[in-house]
């Protein structure tokens, strides 16, 4: 016998259950097979083999499933009258996926295996209905999964909005982090140069002064020298060359020295190197000076003299440059973060206290004339340090290093080329990163700064910075600022 299950049918599973009771009814065992339940009463649990099948005919039941490595059950689906319970359980012969238990008072018949099966054989009635139930069942239940199905990725997508913005605000709060450190570092070297600038400023200032007077007194004391005019004027001659004198390369030494031994054939070692030192035009005026060693040595005294002092002032100007360039760099003299610069003032400044980093180099520095901009100082500063110095270790102690200034449009454009080995291909999009760095160990520098506070300040000031590798070798840097009144 055929039966084709209709729309109503299939919605309406009160109706089905009714007409399985009925045909309970009619047999006379519906005493037998249907059973009153309390509330929070569990029909069978999971793991369990079902030798009977459940048809709820009133109240509800909810299928509760174990959570994996716990005793923790947790709720996953409501079942109302009309729906079998433990089908699959039932018809597949395997132990139940889920532990079934009423939430209210409610009715259910109770079918063992044998007494189905048989009234499925005498009945085409019961066949259909059980048929009918079951589809209903699978049914709902595939709606069921739909919308919880939806609802999952509904919350897939919302716990992936959460964990992109908590990754976000992680990745925020790391980089305030930096930009912490690197201020108080900055707050803390600001200080240390403003104290050492005072402390060195003073004693320097002091040294040239004497160094100044001394000279003054030396030269009163050479006018009042009881020579004869003409050695008076030799002797003066020899201290002012001394002190104009440049240190030859040595080659030239080398050369001179194997004349000069000709002409002078008792001097001392020591002496025939002073002078080799010695300009031409009062070289020749030597021999008609003296013949006399010991006089000999009183004159290249004069010029060693005139030596000395220049070195005493190179030595305190260069101290002194060193202090200017120091207060420059940090701007500890003034209390304005944003200024008006010139920022090849700021380059010339690095370069300057970089200078036994990169002394070994071949430094070309073309620095086209460029607006003023309003600037952090200090902070630009820092860029052109963490560059210059990761340049420096990347090269070791050979290389060269190129840096550029132009004016394009409304931007100015610093370009900083090295001749190291260049920024692997793999990582060259990552040096900006926080916390990223190809330095593994003997670091010789470092304030804790990074590219990543770099391309932070540049982006303050409103500009960009790039890296890349060049055809003919090493890593180029790029800092473009705009120009703003």
């Amino acid at each position: 016998m055929s039966f084709k299950f209709s729309k109503r049918w299939i919605e309406d599973k009160e109706l089905v259950t009714q007409l399985i009771k009925r045909v309970f009814d009619e047999t006379g065992k519906s005493e037998k097979f249907v059973h009153k339940i309390d509330k929070d009463v569990t029909l069978f649990r999971e793991g369990d083999v079902l030798n009977d099948i459940y048809i709820l005919l009133e109240g509800v039941v909810v299928l509760h499933k174990k959570k994996p490595k716990t005793d923790i059950d947790y709720p996953v689906i409501r079942l109302e009258h009309g729906s079998l319970i433990g089908i699959i359980a039932f018809t597949t012969g395997k132990p139940s996926l889920t532990t079934a238990i009423t939430t209210e008072p409610s009715t259910v018949l109770k079918i063992p295996d044998l007494e189905i099966r048989s009234l499925l054989e005498r009945d085409d009635r019961m066949k259909e209905y059980i048929d009918e139930i079951i589809l209903a069942n699978l049914s709902d239940r595939f709606k069921t999964n739909i919308s919880l199905q939806m609802k999952l990725d509904s919350v897939n997508n919302k716990l992936r909005k959460e964990r992109n913005e908590l990754k976000k605000a992680y990745q925020d709060l790391k980089e305030a982090q930096d930009r912490l450190i690197y201020q108080e570092k900055m707050a803390t070297l600001g200080q240390l140069v403003a104290g050492f600038a005072h402390e060195v400023n003073n004693p320097t200032a002091s040294l040239l002064r004497s160094t100044e007077t001394l000279e003054n007194r030396i030269s009163e004391l050479m006018k009042q020298d009881d020579r004869e005019p003409d050695k008076q004027s030799f002797v003066r001659s020899l201290y002012e060359s001394g002190k104009k004198s440049g240190y030859p390369d040595t080659a030239t030494l080398r050369k001179r020295s194997s004349e000069l031994r000709k002409q002078f054939e008792g001097a001392k070692a020591s002496q025939i190197r002073l002078l080799a030192q010695i300009p031409g035009e009062l070289l020749s005026n030597f021999k008609s000076m003296t013949n006399n060693p010991e006089e000999l040595d009183i004159y290249l005294q004069y010029f060693e003299l005139g030596k000395m002092f220049q070195n005493i002032e190179s030595a305190g100007n260069r101290i002194s440059g060193l202090v200017k360039s120091l207060k420059s760099y940090s701007r500890t003299d003034t209390d304005k973060e944003w200024e008006l610069i010139d920022i090849r003032e700021g380059i010339h400044d690095t370069l300057q206290l970089t200078s036994n980093r990169i002394k070994y180099y071949d430094i070309q520095i073309n620095l086209e004339e460029v607006p003023k901009i309003r600037a952090n100082p200090a902070a630009l500063n820092q860029v052109w340090t963490n560059i210059i110095l990761n340049a420096a270790d990347a090269m070791g102690k050979n290389g060269s290093l190129d840096i550029y200034c132009t004016a394009e449009d409304d931007h100015i454009r610093v370009r900083i080329k090295d001749l190291g080995p260049g920024i692997p291909e793999e990582i060259i999009y990552n040096i900006f990163d926080s916390n990223f760095s190809t330095k593994k160990s003997d670091v010789k520098f470092g304030l804790g700064l990074g590219l990543s506070i770099s391309r932070d300040i540049i982006k303050q000031h409103g500009g960009t910075i790039s890296a890349r590798n060049d055809p003919d070798g090493g890593a180029v840097f790029t800092v473009t600022l705009p120009i703003r009144n």
